[in-house]
C-alpha cells in the first residue's frame, strides 16, 4: 500500500466516523441521562433526511437555513413523543423498549404512505473536492465532519458548562436527589428528547444531499447507532465518539480489500467479542 491511498483510506475513515459519531450521540445521550434505548432513534434520521428535502427540494428554502429549522421540527417532535407516549411508562423499561420499537415501525411505515415508495434526492449544495497530500474528499463530507465535530463540541459544552446540561447530568446521577434540588425531571426529559431527537435530525440533514432518501434508511442508522454506543460504553459520550472511528476505519479499510459485507460481519464479530472480555465497553461504566 502506498502512502497516498493510505492517506485516502483514512480520510475515508474520519468521513464515515463523523457520520457514526453523530447518529450515536443522540442515542447515547437518551440512554445516559433517561436509560432509555430509543430505537424510533432511525425513524428521526430518516425524518430528518426528508424535512431537508422536503425545505430546498420543495419549498427552495436555503440549506443552512433548512438545517436548524428541521432540528427544531423533529426535536419538537421529539417532545411530543416524551410527553405523550415515554412519559407515562418510563419507569417500565420493558414496556419502553417495545413502545420505541413500535414507534420505529409505525414511523417507517407511514413514511411509505405520506413520502411515497420511490426514492428521493436531495440536489448537492457544494461541488469540487479537497486535496490531501494526494487524496482527496468531497466539499460535502468534509462539511458534514465539520458539522459534526462542532455538534460535538456544542454538545460538551451544553452538558459541562450550561445550567440545563448540569441539571441532566445531576438527573443521570440521581433522579430522586435532583428534583429534591429543584430541577424538575419531566423538564429534563423533555429537553433529552429535544436533544436526543435533534441530533438524530442533524445526521439526516447532513447527509441528504450525499445519499438517495428512502423511508428504511434509518434501519441501518439505528443499528449502526446500537453498535457504537455498544462498543462504546452504554450512556458515554466520549466513548461513542471513540467507538464510531474504530468502526470507521474498520469499514474504510476492509471495503478498500475484502469488500463491505465480509466487512459488517467482520465489525459484529470484532464488538461481540470485545464485549465479552469487556462488558461496559471502551468508556462505559457498571449500572446498578
Amino acid at each position: 500500500m502506498d502512502i497516498q491511498s493510505f492517506i485516502q483510506i483514512v480520510i475515508n475513515a474520519i468521513s464515515i466516523g463523523a457520520i457514526y459519531a453523530l447518529l450515536a450521540l443522540g442515542l447515547t445521550l437518551l440512554f445516559g441521562i433517561m436509560d432509555i434505548l430509543f430505537f424510533a432513534h432511525g425513524a428521526m434520521y430518516m425524518l430528518g433526511a426528508y424535512t431537508a428535502y422536503y425545505l430546498c427540494a420543495k419549498l427552495g428554502i436555503n440549506y443552512f437555513l433548512a438545517i436548524p429549522i428541521g432540528i427544531v421540527i423533529n426535536g419538537l417532535l421529539g417532545v411530543v413523543i416524551e410527553k405523550g407516549f415515554f412519559r407515562p411508562i418510563r419507569k417500565d423499561h420493558v414496556a419502553v423498549i417495545f413502545l420505541a420499537i413500535g414507534l420505529n415501525w409505525f414511523l417507517e411505515s407511514a413514511g411509505f404512505i405520506v413520502f411515497g415508495l420511490r426514492p428521493k434526492p436531495v440536489a448537492s449544495v457544494f461541488t469540487g473536492r479537497i486535496s490531501i497530500a494526494g487524496a482527496v474528499i468531497s466539499s460535502e463530507r468534509a462539511v458534514v465532519v465539520l458539522i459534526s465535530m462542532l455538534a460535538v463540541v456544542g454538545l460538551y459544552l451544553f452538558l459541562m458548562k450550561s445550567r440545563w446540561g448540569l441539571g441532566m447530568r445531576a438527573f443521570a446521577e440521581d433522579p430522586e436527589t435532583a428534583e429534591l434540588q429543584g430541577i424538575s425531571n419531566d423538564a429534563v426529559c423533555s429537553m433529552g428528547f429535544f436533544i436526543g431527537c435533534g441530533l438524530a435530525a442533524l445526521a439526516g440533514l447532513l447527509v441528504a444531499p450525499i445519499f438517495i432518501l428512502t423511508p428504511t434508511m434509518g434501519s441501518h442508522a439505528v443499528l449502526i447507532s446500537l453498535l457504537v454506543i455498544g462498543l462504546g460504553g452504554l450512556g458515554s459520550i466520549p466513548g461513542a465518539l471513540i467507538a464510531a472511528f474504530i468502526i470507521g476505519i474498520i469499514e474504510s479499510f476492509g471495503g478498500s480489500y475484502i469488500g463491505a459485507d465480509i466487512t459488517w460481519g467482520l465489525i459484529f464479530i470484532f464488538v461481540v467479542v470485545f464485549l465479552m472480555f469487556r462488558p461496559t465497553g471502551l468508556m462505559g461504566e457498571e449500572r446498578e
